[in-house]
């Protein structure tokens, strides 16, 4: 299957920023990680006292609960990235086969996002892109375009 440049185009930023973001979030949880884990490392010479214990035990409380803000900021902005993704192949011309044209929609966890259409003919590709809110448009939908969205929603692509 062959997707016109602006496709591919389009693709290719969705998936270097889902990767971007991705990279980030790791980093952070990783930095996270390591603060909760740079008390247990340090070692005393000798038993450690009722008051080093106490200092220990409320750095670690106080970086619990940082990670557990962090954790909760994680998952909200998780809810905006693309989570839901519905593919429909079909043929667009009658006197076309191989089911080179698609409408594929990629929505977050709400619902909302976008549905692309490729309709392939003979001699050219026309690529249409249209806002879904919450599962609905406030443009006319195809029936594959529909289709797509309904397939995002329930989590199967094809």
């Amino acid at each position: 299957m062959e997707l016109g440049q602006q496709t591919l185009s389009i693709v290719a930023v969705a998936a270097a920023a889902v990767a971007a973001l991705s990279l980030v979030l790791n980093l952070l949880l990783a930095r996270r990680l390591n603060r909760l884990r740079s008390p247990l490392r340090r070692r005393t010479s000798g038993p450690a006292t009722a008051e080093q214990l106490a200092v220990t035990s409320d750095t670690l409380l106080n970086d619990v609960e940082q990670l557990a803000k962090a954790v909760e900021l994680v998952r909200d902005e998780q809810s905006y990235a693309i989570q839901r993704i519905g593919l429909v192949r079909f043929d667009a011309f009658e006197d076309m086969g191989g089911k080179m044209s698609f409408a594929a929609a990629m929505l977050d966890g709400e619902g909302t996002g976008i549905v692309l259409s490729s309709i392939n003919g003979r001699t050219d590709t026309r690529i249409y892109a249209k806002p879904v809110e919450r599962g609905r448009s406030k443009h006319n939908l195809s029936e594959e375009e529909s289709e797509a969205i309904r397939r995002a929603l329930a989590g199967t692509t094809g």
